[in-house]
């Protein structure tokens, strides 16, 4: 997906209202994927009128955390960004490996089972609230 969307935006015009518009766009399709189950069971209990303290709490620190690295780097200058953008490509490079050696360690949790055993000890740690939104459905 990631590269999908370096091929979009670099047809694209990025300056104006449009191109912002447009990458706007690309970030939701990209973003979607990842941030849909939340949004989702939020909804889905708000709707049953169930919970609707925990459903208010979640979705605020939801948006909240969603909407801040957002602001942050829209306050950002553009001056200010190029300056800290080699910076910045560095330490993406290093998160893709990083990341990908956390997958490589979640997939052999996976396999050898021991996954399990991890998430029953989460699940015995969590508030009963959340243990019960996300074993519902």
């Amino acid at each position: 997906m990631s590269t999908l969307g370096h091929r979009l935006i670099a047809r694209l015009r990025l300056d104006g209202l449009t191109g912002q518009f447009a990458v706007g766009l690309l970030l939701g399709l990209v973003w979607a994927p990842c941030v849909g189950p939340t949004p989702g069971v939020v909804a889905t209990l708000a709707s049953q009128g169930r919970q609707l303290a925990q459903v208010d709490g979640v979705l605020a620190l939801f948006g909240v955390g969603a909407a801040l690295p957002l602001v942050l780097v829209g306050h950002c200058s553009r001056t200010a960004m190029m300056r800290v953008r080699s910076t910045l490509m560095s330490a993406g490079v290093v998160g893709k490996y990083l990341l990908g050696a956390l997958m490589i360690a979640v997939g052999v949790l996976i396999l050898t089972g021991t996954g399990k055993v991890i998430e029953a000890w989460l699940v015995a740690i969590s508030p009963e609230w959340l243990t019960s939104i996300t074993t519902r459905f």
